[in-house]
């Protein structure tokens, strides 16, 4: 069985040497370190503070501070930062002198559990170190407790959530829902003959919470300007949910092109799948239906009110929903 205190013999730990940080200059920009920037994610919050640079000082922390997502982030007025989750002192430098750590770990990587909980630990122990104040990070439920499956990319999160509600520092946990970029990637919908595409999700009858990552930037600026009322709060996000009914009536409105349809595919045939991760992707989907992944339509609508629903997001990606049906030809 997998054990949090395998990596962390005392995680209630209070740490007595910093790396120099200061919360006392009120009158002055936050220094936010946003990790997972040149992905979906973290680049969605680093875009949106970066527009507030009277409040923020947005520090992006990447291992590729040459590709071309860190030049642009660079150009908007972001400082780029090498550092490594697996390399304690490279966290260290990246958090010094930092008032807010945004962190989101990333298990499709390397497809490691322990490895993703790892460094999600030395995320946050460094953030103790340095003394930073508040943490956002991107957590999860436990999928195994709830429905006694592994769901490895749900569940290393889950772990990283309890290390940081045992050390003490101020956080606020998201729980995000599926999202709406998935249908340009992961779950892009797959093509039957010509002109006809599948979209393969398998809901069984239920519906499915959904989001745009974009919409996450403006959520977490909404915590940051009344952090305190959000300190030790788990949010819970969703802008809408939806049945497969509603997802193909939806694609086929925009796209008079092509037809699409709900092939009906049900957990059971997704975990036969053969392609790498199509068991946690099933117990995600099993999770998803056991009607346990409770979100909060209206907090989000709250914390973002221009939030976008599937049809206004797939009115503005359409080109790139187009882009992978091309792809999938």
């Amino acid at each position: 069985m997998f054990r949090l205190d395998w990596f962390r013999k005392d995680p209630s730990e209070k740490y007595r040497m910093g790396c120099g940080s200061s919360f006392d200059a009120s009158d002055g920009p936050r220094t936010v370190v946003v990790f997972g920037s040149t992905g979906l994610l973290g680049g969605a919050i680093a875009r949106r503070l970066l527009q507030e640079p009277f409040l923020y000082k947005v520090r992006c922390v990447t291992r590729r501070s040459s590709g071309e997502k860190a030049r642009e982030l660079a150009e908007h007025g972001a400082v780029i930062v090498n550092a490594d989750l697996g390399e304690t002192k490279s966290l260290e430098k990246a958090l010094e002198g930092a008032d807010i750590m945004f962190l989101t770990t990333h298990y499709w990587e390397e497809k490691n559990k322990e490895k993703e909980v790892i460094k999600g630990l030395n995320a946050i122990d460094a953030a103790i170190q340095c003394g930073v104040k508040h943490i956002i990070f991107n957590g999860s439920e436990n999928v195994k407790k709830i429905i006694g499956k592994e769901c490895s990319h749900l569940d290393s999160k889950s772990a990283i959530e309890e290390y940081i509600r045992e050390v003490g520092i101020n956080f606020t946990i998201l729980r995000l829902p599926f999202w709406l970029e998935n249908f340009y990637s992961v779950f892009k919908p797959h093509k039957l003959k010509h002109a006809v595409y599948a979209v393969a999700l398998p809901l069984e009858g239920s519906e499915l919470d959904v989001m745009s990552v974009e919409d996450v930037g403006e959520i977490v600026a909404s915590i940051l300007r009344r952090p305190r009322q959000y300190y030790g709060k788990t949010l819970n996000l969703s802008v809408e949910s939806l049945s497969m009914e509603n997802i193909v009536d939806t694609f086929n409105r925009h796209f008079d092109n092509r037809k699409f349809t709900d092939p009906k595919i049900r957990i059971k045939d997704m975990e036969k799948f053969q392609f790498p991760g199509s068991k946690d992707l099933a117990a995600m989907f099993e999770f998803y239906q056991s009607g346990q992944a409770v979100r909060d339509i209206k907090l989000t609508r709250k914390l973002n009110p221009h939030a976008l629903t599937f049809d206004r997001w797939l009115s503005e990606n359409r080109d790139k929903v187009e882009e992978a049906l091309r792809e999938a030809n």
